[in-house]
C-alpha cells in the first residue's frame, strides 16, 4: 500500500535519478525512490524503468550523432555546417509526436 505521506513518484523525478545516477547504483537508487516516493512499482521494476530510460536515451544521442555527422561530416568545424545542424536539431526538438 502507497504511504500517503510521500508524494507520487512522476516521470521527471524518475528522469532526474536516472540523468543523475550511474548504472551501477540503479538498485540502491530504485530502493531509495520506494522509500521517498508513492509508487505501486517494486524495485525490480523500477530498476527495468531505469535501464530502458538509459537505453533510449543514448539510442537517441547515437542517432543524433550520427545525424550530426552526416549533416555536417566528421571533424568539420565550419560555421555554415554548424549552424544547419543547429537547425535540424530545433526540427527534432520541436517535432510534435506522431498520432499512428
Amino acid at each position: 500500500m502507497a504511504d500517503l505521506n510521500h508524494p507520487p513518484l512522476g516521470f521527471d523525478d524518475l528522469y532526474t535519478i536516472v540523468s543523475t545516477t550511474p548504472i551501477a547504483n540503479f538498485e540502491e537508487a530504485a530502493a531509495n525512490m520506494r522509500l521517498t516516493f508513492q509508487t505501486v512499482h517494486d524495485g525490480n521494476t523500477l530498476v527495468a524503468l531505469m535501464m530502458a530510460m538509459t537505453t533510449a536515451g543514448v539510442a537517441v544521442a547515437t542517432e543524433i550523432r550520427n545525424e550530426a555527422v552526416q549533416r555536417v561530416g566528421d571533424g568539420q568545424e565550419t560555421p555554415a555546417a554548424f549552424l544547419e545542424l543547429i537547425r535540424h536539431l530545433d526540427q527534432i526538438r520541436y517535432c510534435q509526436p506522431r498520432s499512428d
